[in-house]
């Protein structure tokens, strides 16, 4: 009887070890540039643009980014992109080495950063449910999820120590080098004989399928409603990263290391909610289960945003992360199963269009946080997502069903 593990899938294992070393990568720049921005401006405000500026080029990026992934290899894609990533890591390593300098040089590498992630999802995604067949779709992208999550903890907790040790600086030169061991790794990816593979591709044609492309999800009513859902839950739950680093700080009172503590064990609940959705996706209508975890991940938020406490926020903050894991996981899946073959590397493309719109989220919680306080900014986005999973939940029959 053949597995029905993606494990056993050659090709598939090469490719999760490429992309929990990219999610390594991703983790040291993160915390770098979060604290970096903090340490630099002292502002809450400046700390959630510095996120918002990394999500922004999404909104250009993206569609075209998922053209391309339906055109060309995706495993060369992948590594492009990761040797582009380590660039801009360095340069940032070097302009921090160097002094800071105005905090605008900064924004400007993390935005172009931000074009680089645009590029990576729709090829990641598109990549394993081409290796995988249909029926291990749920499971290859729930156990690509579990090992960035795994990684991510690891990441989080060496990078804190690390920046608390030896600076910003070195952890980023740390992330440039794991990016290029991630871009040898998708170097090794063999080329997909069922692909047809576009050699040349015009500027022109790009953008009119990139258009397209958006034109026919909206016109899909689950992807939708998938498309709407996730636009509010990345402008209101997902900015909560963008705060985290002001509110372990202000709030928590700790430093560096704590606020790697914090992004610890948020990769940590990550964990145990994807291994949880691997274990329950043949049992819960996956449509039902994202309106569930949308209500949980507004619940989560504020809780967790009426926590002073450091000790108490750990906890909470792994609910917090796992109920962010399961979404994405969900959203991921459902969007592939729901398109042509073809259109695969758009919808993820489309997808990231959507939530690149998180940035304005992101901007809106810093303002807020820096008037009223960050705990009563993030446990009132917290009532925004929880409103939005209730009203799902009444209105969306299609995709409770689904």
């Amino acid at each position: 009887m053949p597995s029905s593990s993606p494990w056993h899938i050659a090709s598939y294992r090469r490719l999760w070890y490429g992309s929990v070393v990219l999610a390594m990568g991703s983790q040291f720049e993160r915390l770098a540039l979060g604290w970096l921005v903090l340490v630099e401006t002292d502002s809450v405000f400046l700390t959630a643009a510095a996120f918002a500026v990394q999500k922004a080029p999404g909104i250009l990026a993206a569609p075209i980014a998922g053209a391309v992934s339906d055109r060309i290899s995706r495993g060369r894609m992948l590594t492009a992109t990761a040797f582009y990533k380590a660039l801009i890591m360095g340069l940032l390593a070097l302009l921090v080495l160097w002094g800071p300098g105005p905090i605008w040089m900064v924004f400007v590498l993390i935005a172009l950063s931000g074009v680089g992630m645009s590029f990576e999802l729709p090829a990641m995604q598109g990549l394993i449910t081409d290796l995988t067949p249909k029926e291990m779709a749920m499971k290859a992208v729930a156990m690509q999820s579990t090992g960035n999550r795994a990684v991510g903890a690891v990441g989080s907790l060496a990078g804190g120590l690390i920046i608390a040790a030896l600076g910003i600086p070195a952890a980023l030169f740390i992330g440039m080098g794991v990016n290029l061991i991630g871009a040898a790794i998708m170097a090794a990816m063999p080329a997909l004989a069922h692909r047809h593979i576009t050699t040349r591709l015009s500027a022109r044609r790009l953008l009119t399928e990139a258009v397209s492309g958006l034109t026919t999800l909206m016109r899909i009513p689950i992807i939708r409603t998938l498309l709407m859902i996730a636009f509010i839950v990345e402008m209101f739950a997902f900015a909560y990263t963008a705060v985290l680093p002001s509110l372990a700080r202000d709030v928590l009172h700790v430093g560096v290391d704590g606020l790697g503590t914090l992004n610890m064990m948020a990769s940590f609940g990550a964990l145990i909610g994807v291994a949880a959705l691997t274990t329950w996706s043949s049992s819960v209508r996956n449509g039902l289960m994202l309106i569930i975890v949308t209500i949980g991940f507004g619940l989560a938020l504020m809780i967790f945003a009426s926590s002073d406490v450091f000790w108490l926020s750990l906890p909470l903050i792994m609910l917090v992360g796992a109920m962010a894991a399961v979404s994405d996981a969900l959203q991921w899946t459902m969007l592939q199963q729901h398109v042509p073959d073809d259109m695969r590397g758009r919808a993820i493309g489309g997808w990231v269009f959507v939530v690149g719109f998180g940035w304005m989220g992101q901007v809106a919680l810093g303002a807020a946080a820096e008037a009223f306080g960050v705990p009563w900014a993030l446990g009132g986005a917290g009532v925004l997502v929880l409103i939005t999973g209730l009203a799902a939940l009444g209105l969306a029959g299609k995709l409770r069903a689904a």
